[in-house]
This record gives C-alpha cells, structure tokens and sequence, in this order.
C-alpha cells in the first residue's frame, strides 16, 4: 500500500486548500491547469505563488523591464480567474537573477503556515534535462519549504504547519493522473491568456505539443485503457511529506 494511503492523505482531486507554487507568470497553466481548473469547480481554494517577476520574457528587446513586469501580472490575473484561483501572490525575486534557493524556502514557510494547504503544487526540478534555473530553485525550494514548515525552525515565520503533500507538475516519474479532458479548452485559453508569451508563430506548433502530450498521457493511463477513444490527462508526481527526505525509493512510486 502507498504510504499516502497509509496515511489517510486525500486523492489528488480530493483536497479542498492548494498552495501552487510558479516560477513564472505561466508554469501553472502549462503544467496544471485542467486539473487546477477541476479543483476550483469541485470547491478548493487555490492560492497561486509566482516566484520571479518575469523581466525576461519578451523577444521584443524594446519592452523595458517593469513594463513587461506589469502587463505578464495582468496576463496572470486574468488566466487564473479563468481557472478559479482565488489568490494570488508573488515573492518579486528578478526573473533568471542570482537570487538563492533558500531565500525562496524562507518566503515560501509563512506562506505555507498561514495557508494550511492540504497539498503544495509546482514545477518538478527533477526533470533530468531541466536546465532553467528559475525552474531549478523554484522545484527545490518548495521540496524543502514543504520540509521546513513543519519544523520548530524559523519561529518568526509562524507556527509549524506540517504540509501533508506536494504535486509536481512536468515530471518525468509521474505516479498521478487527472482526466482533463472536459477542462481543457478552458486550460488552453488560460494559457493563451498569456499573449506575451504564446501570441506569436510558434503558438500553433506549441498548442499541438501540449495536446499531443495530454492525449497520450490520457490513452495510456485511462481508467479503463482502449474503452475511451481520446482524451486529455495531466501528470504528476504526487509524494508525501515524509517522502521528500531520505526515501530512495521515493522516484519508483
């Protein structure tokens, strides 16, 4: 028996309080917002986190910094209304800048105790070719602020909450499927919402991309596969607190 149902965690879809926690102004959608999206209309309360302000997300080398700041949060608040996220938050660390791993931990802990989620969502760092560095320390940073929160340590910052779980999203060791299929356009406009990003010519080829992966993902992990012709599925990998430290067997779950 998994260790999650050992301990009496809820299911994926089950939980009623979600911290997800981004890099970027868009991770979220990419990798979770079908899902995400069922959450909201089944009654969670999702709070979103973005870690970096998203300076450098522009091909236009005409757009200054804080103008980009500004218009990538109002792409964010409109795509997470469009999904149900009913807070959000931001830590303000400088897009791809030399912030430290921990400096984010040590944001992310009152956060957590305040919030009380029943699970954290975010970017798997763990992705073998992962090379974004905001991705890197965003992933990490949550694995250890989910550790951390529940600790005596950092008084400061609350009492210890112990997380009961954390989701990631884009990983490559997934244990955790979701039928998105009657939420995915709706995850797709969210995205779309993000036009600095995706309002360009390699938006047809990208929104194949995403769909391709979704359906294969559906049609290999479908309740009952080959019985349903096509669909969308999210992935993740879905581990326990207890999970996240000295657990080798943690990847094969």
């Amino acid at each position: 028996m998994d260790i999650r149902q050992l301990l009496g965690l809820p299911e994926l879809l089950e939980v009623r309080s979600l911290v997800c926690v981004q890099p970027h102004p868009d991770d979220n959608e990419v990798g979770a917002g079908g899902t995400l999206l069922t959450l909201a209309q089944r009654g969670c309360r999702i709070v979103f986190v973005t870690v970096t302000d998203g300076r450098w997300g522009a091909e236009d080398p005409t757009v200054s910094a804080q103008d980009l700041i500004a218009v990538r949060r109002g792409e964010r608040d409109a795509a997470g209304q469009m999904i149900g996220v009913a807070v959000q938050l931001e830590l303000g660390f400088e897009d791809g800048g030399d912030y430290e791993e921990r400096s984010v931990m040590e944001a992310l802990i009152p956060i957590l105790r305040k919030e009380k989620p029943e699970l954290v969502m975010t970017v798997d760092p763990w992705m073998p070719y992962e090379s974004h560095p905001d991705h890197q320390k965003t992933g990490r940073a949550v694995a250890a602020a989910v550790l951390a929160a529940g600790h005596i340590q950092f008084p400061e910052a609350g009492a210890p909450y112990g997380v009961p779980q954390v989701a990631f999203y884009g990983s490559s060791y997934p244990n955790t499927w979701v039928d998105v299929t009657a939420t995915w356009e709706t995850k797709m406009a969210a995205i779309f919402a993000h036009k600095s990003q995706f309002d360009n010519t390699e938006w047809p080829l990208l929104s194949q991309y995403f769909a391709d992966q979704a359906a294969v993902a559906f049609r290999n992990h479908a309740p009952m596969p080959g019985v349903v012709s096509s669909g969308y599925a999210e992935a993740f990998k879905v581990l326990s607190r207890r999970q996240l430290h000295f657990f080798p067997s943690a990847v094969y779950l």
